[in-house]
């Protein structure tokens, strides 16, 4: 089973030394900065980063019942950046299962039974899909505000991603 300490302390950060790492600064998340105005001491974000906020993303994501620890400290850095719901259906409908965007058993299930190397692959790929789509959107949007719609935009559509 996954331990929730070494999947946070893989997916955030407080100081980033090397540029190629996946993980989340965590002095650069808006609610950090919020907090960090208002008074709290580093000592005291990162207490509630790891004691409430990743605590609570460990909860949704099932992360005690994920065999991998390096898959589970995945699914919690895509459920830090909102994409969770997204890539568990996606892996739902890859899978056959009915599509909740909740980690049910069954899907826990079928990420422990599945090849670890191929699930972080595709949990990596999926990760810099959606970023890349999201810098796009932003793009786009900055560049089109108020003209409605982009024709030809970007659709999210990581089917393609298969495991």
């Amino acid at each position: 089973m996954a331990d929730y300490q070494q999947a946070f302390e893989y997916a955030f950060a407080l100081d980033l030394t090397d540029s190629s790492e996946i993980q989340i600064h965590l002095n650069d998340l808006p609610l950090w900065k919020m907090l960090k105005r208002n008074g709290f001491s580093q000592e005291e974000l990162y207490a509630i980063f790891n004691g409430l906020y990743g605590l609570e993303l460990w909860r949704i994501l099932r992360g005690a019942q994920i065999f991998d620890q390096k898959t589970a400290g995945l699914l919690l850095l895509i459920a830090s950046k909102g994409l969770l719901q997204d890539l568990i259906r996606e892996l739902q409908y890859f899978l056959g299962l009915e599509q909740s965007t909740e980690m049910c058993s069954s899907t826990v299930q079928h990420l422990n039974s599945m090849p670890a190397c191929k699930v972080q692959q595709w949990l990596s790929a999926s990760l810099a899909y959606y970023e890349l789509v999201s810098d796009r959107r932003s793009l786009t949007h900055e560049k089109f505000s108020g003209k409605g719609a982009v024709k030809g935009g970007i659709v999210p559509n990581i089917g393609i991603l298969t495991v």
